[in-house]
């Protein structure tokens, strides 16, 4: 699924192909609701803008490249990662809390110069059964906002 320069009300289970690449690119989302998917090809979003952005549960299993989007909402990433490719996440601005929790990430994970206005927990050691595991490591670096925090109600 290749879809560019257009304002999309929804993307969810129901609209695409998870056996299929995703490519999002220059466009406007609503709601990108990817809740409980297993990928198994690339995904691949740039330079989007999402209000409502939810990936809980969903298992990027061939690598995720998120890269120059603007997300508004606040995301709760909970039982995600198994990812046999990197998920490079590189300049973004997220607006609210980019919750993780419970994400085994099997490749390496890279978060780089991102503005995380309503900060993170990606980093946040606070329950060993359900810390975030990085398997082969991550990259951290150069992003604005902590990536250490509780989320503030």
């Amino acid at each position: 699924m290749k879809l560019e320069n257009q304002i999309i009300q929804k993307i969810d289970s129901g609209s695409i192909d998870v056996s299929c690449p995703i490519y999002l690119s220059n466009c406007i989302i609503d709601t990108l609701d990817f809740v409980g998917i297993e990928f198994e090809k690339d995904v691949i979003i740039r330079r989007c803008i999402i209000t409502n952005m939810n990936i809980y549960s969903s298992w990027f299993s061939k690598g995720l490249i998120f890269v120059e989007n603007l997300v508004l909402s606040d995301i709760d990433y909970e039982m995600g990662g198994h990812n046999k490719k990197e998920i490079i996440i590189e300049q973004n601005i997220f607006k609210g809390f980019f919750s993780f929790f419970d994400c085994c990430f099997e490749k390496e994970i890279v978060i780089r110069n991102n503005i995380f206005a309503g900060n993170s927990d990606l980093l946040l050691q606070e329950n060993k059964g359900f810390d975030n595991i990085f398997e082969n490591g991550y990259i951290v670096e150069n992003n604005i906002g902590r990536l250490d925090m509780l989320r503030l109600l």
